[in-house]
This record gives structure tokens, C-alpha cells and sequence, in this order.
């Protein structure tokens, strides 16, 4: 009998998981392999709304606050999409992005800002990047997410198209 696929984020046959990371809609999500995304933002409102949105198209989500946050949920749950604010307290979106990429220089990156300048400085950041400016509505997220992905959930009955 042929041995179950290792994941290629966690190199393990499970994803590891603990119940302070987990929502509801990652539990729906717990026994296939749904891309992980990592939104970052210092905004809870933009946090929540963007996760709802990723959790909607099939997305298993993780939220972080705050990059230092993010870095420490990344290591325990390798993201397949990075959705982050581009200006947060001690480390910037585009900081983040670099740092996250040092381990996956493939990881799709979705800056989002309501600082139309903030689009310039991502110029400097290689591989699948794009920009949403705040506020934006959840069409506009999903449509610059498949724009970038790599990997992108079965489409769930209701997903945005």
C-alpha cells in the first residue's frame, strides 16, 4: 500500500495544528488540503474582513496582527498566499514579505494599503506581488488573489467568482 503524501508545507502527513489557531472554517477544512493564507493586519475590522473573504473561496486562514505575530504563525503553518497591511508597527508589510520569502521565494504576496505610495515601494519585491488599495470590496481581493496564486481552494457553493 502506497504511503500518504507528505505535505510539501509542513513535510509531515498532517498539518500541525493547535486550537488557538484554528477558526471554525479551518476545522471544515481540517481533513483536505486547502491552501493556507496568512493575512497580516494591524486593523482588526480589514483583518477579519479579508479572512472571511479567503475562508468564503475555500481557504484555510490564519490571522496575525502584527508581523512579529506572523512570523511565528508561519513557521508552525507554512502559508501558499501572504495577504498583508503594507504599513504596520516595527516591521512593514514589504519587510514581512522578504523575510517570509528567505524560506519560500515562490510565496504569493498581496500588499494592501490605503497609502497609494505604499504600491512604489513593492516594485522592489521579486516574484507573484500585487497591490490592493484600501478600502477595496471583496471582488476586487478575490480577483488580485487569483491573479498571483499559485494554488488557488476548490471554489466552495457561493464563492465570489
Amino acid at each position: 500500500m502506497a504511503a500518504e503524501p507528505k505535505s510539501r508545507m509542513t513535510g509531515s502527513n498532517e498539518r500541525p495544528r493547535t486550537a488557538s489557531a484554528e477558526s471554525l472554517g479551518d476545522l471544515l477544512h481540517a481533513g483536505d488540503s486547502a491552501p493556507i493564507a496568512l493575512v497580516v493586519d494591524d486593523e482588526p475590522f480589514v483583518r477579519r474582513f479579508v479572512s472571511t473573504v479567503l475562508r468564503r473561496q475555500g481557504w484555510s486562514v490564519r490571522e496575525a496582527p502584527d508581523a512579529t505575530a506572523a512570523l511565528a504563525l508561519a513557521k508552525a503553518f507554512p502559508p501558499d498566499l501572504l495577504v498583508t497591511d503594507f504599513e504596520m508597527p516595527l516591521i512593514s508589510g514589504v519587510a514581512l514579505a522578504e523575510r517570509l520569502r528567505e524560506s519560500d521565494e515562490d510565496l504569493p504576496v498581496l500588499l494592501v494599503s490605503g497609502y497609494p505610495e505604499a504600491a512604489r515601494s513593492m516594485r522592489n519585491l521579486r516574484g507573484k506581488t500585487a497591490f490592493r488599495r484600501k478600502p477595496f470590496v471583496a471582488e476586487d481581493l478575490v480577483m488580485s488573489i487569483g491573479s498571483i496564486a499559485h494554488r488557488l481552494p476548490q471554489q466552495p457553493a457561493g464563492a465570489i467568482h
